[in-house]
């Protein structure tokens, strides 16, 4: 599936291309000329970070992280993300990454955050009147894989924090909302209860990565990946436990991908 695009203007004597925005719904793009700055928002189950980014992904700032609230209610969020506002350069434009299924901006689904509060919330709309700029809302994980992916075959996203999250991409094409952390794994336990973070602090390390190389072992058999790119808190220790396909990534790499959501590459 297509990122989105922005509108192209009308050619003389031609006809104007309907764009399809499969990832978020189109907001009013910036009528700044020249160079455009993007602020980078991933709201985490454990933090929320925030860095200001130029037009070819060059962070303008230290990345800002502060605690997520809890209760992690829509109006304590972005309570948190106005408090980290002050912080921040001038920007034009906002990407957003959310851990849950979202569909035109709208929350779906909040396993980590409390889908009780989150459901239904038209996140793109909060965010633009907080922020007073043209935004686009998608899942966590597919943000950072925007940011990473290589764009050719078929690539795996997974980010290993507070629970686990997954982008599946096929030559660039993002398939949004994957969500493959709440899908059944092992002893009646999904990917995510068995590789979360909290599942690492009850048995230790040394378990936990052996955990992690059995779920990418089973997950490379579904999906057949030519690479696994794997991110997330906790991703650090898997470091000399990769497989051969698999490669590390920073957090602030795949915040990158908040430049993606803008443009057509």
């Amino acid at each position: 599936m297509p990122l989105p695009k922005p509108p192209r203007p009308r050619a003389p004597g031609g006809k104007r291309v309907a764009l399809k925005h499969a990832l978020a719904r189109t907001a009013p793009t910036s009528r700044k000329r020249g160079p455009l700055t993007t602020l980078c928002v991933d709201i985490g189950g454990t933090g929320i970070k925030m860095i200001a980014l130029d037009e070819q992904g060059k962070p303008m700032t230290e990345r800002l992280r502060v605690l997520t609230p809890h209760p992690a209610k829509p109006e304590a969020v972005l309570a948190a993300i106005r408090g980290m506002l002050s912080a921040k350069p001038k920007f034009d434009r906002v990407s957003v990454g959310f851990p849950g299924v979202v569909i035109d901006g709208v929350v779906q689904t909040a396993a980590n955050l409390g889908p009780q509060f989150w459901k239904g919330h038209d996140l793109q709309k909060s965010m633009e009147r907080l922020t007073g700029a043209p935004v686009r809302v998608i899942n966590d994980a597919d943000l950072q894989g925007c940011g990473v992916v290589e764009r050719r075959g078929v690539e795996l996203v997974l980010t290993l924090g507070t629970g686990l999250g997954a982008a599946l991409f096929v030559d660039g094409r993002l398939v949004p909302n994957l969500e493959l952390g709440h899908q059944p794994f092992k002893k009646g336990k999904t990917y995510e209860q068995r590789v979360s973070d909290a599942a690492l602090k009850r048995i230790g390390k040394r378990h936990w990565i052996r955990r992690v190389r059995e779920a990418l072992d089973q997950i490379s058999v579904v999906f057949n990946p030519r690479v696994i790119h794997l991110g997330g808190g906790n991703a650090q220790y898997m470091k000399n436990h990769l497989p051969k396909n698999a490669r590390l990534f920073t957090n602030v790499e795949g915040m990158t991908g908040g430049i993606r959501l803008w443009t057509n590459g």
